[in-house]
C-alpha cells in the first residue's frame, strides 16, 4: 500500500489493510498514521503486523522480507488481532453499550418518577 504521503493522506484509514490480512496478505504500507498505530512496529520494539516503509528502496526491501517471511507463526498473530476487530465484536461491544444506556435511562426515569411521585405527596 504505497500512499503519497501528503494532506490528502494525513487521515485517512485504509480498511484494505485489514482485508488483505484478513486475505492472508502480507502488508507494506507506507507510513499511514493509521496503519502504524493500529498494524505497524509495537511500542516496545517489536515487529507489527504490516512492514512499514518510506522510500521505494525500504519498500522493495520489506516486500522482498513480507515474501520470505514464515506464514504461519504471522497468520495466527493476524488472526488473533483480527478477531479482537471483527464486526461481531464491534457489535457485542455496541449492543452491550446500548444496553447500559437504557438500563440507565430506565434507572433515571424510574427515580425521576419516584421523586415527582413523592414531592406530589408533599404538597
Amino acid at each position: 500500500m504505497p500512499f503519497a504521503l501528503n494532506e490528502s493522506t494525513k487521515f485517512i484509514s485504509p480498511t484494505k489493510t485489514p482485508e488483505f490480512l484478513a486475505a492472508g496478505l502480507p502488508v507494506v504500507s507506507t507510513a499511514i498514521t493509521d496503519v502504524v498505530r493500529d498494524w505497524g512496529p509495537k511500542a516496545d520494539g517489536g515487529p507489527g503486523l504490516v512492514e512499514i516503509a518510506a522510500e521505494p528502496v525500504a519498500f522493495a526491501a520489506a516486500l522482498q522480507r513480507v515474501l520470505e517471511q514464515a506464514g504461519a507463526p504471522w497468520l495466527k498473530q493476524v488472526d488473533r488481532r483480527l478477531a479482537q476487530i471483527s464486526w461481531d465484536q464491534t457489535w457485542a461491544e455496541m449492543d452491550g453499550q446500548i444496553e447500559a444506556a437504557l438500563r440507565a435511562a430506565t434507572r433515571q426515569k424510574s427515580g425521576a418518577d419516584t421523586t415527582t411521585m413523592r414531592r406530589a405527596g408533599h404538597v
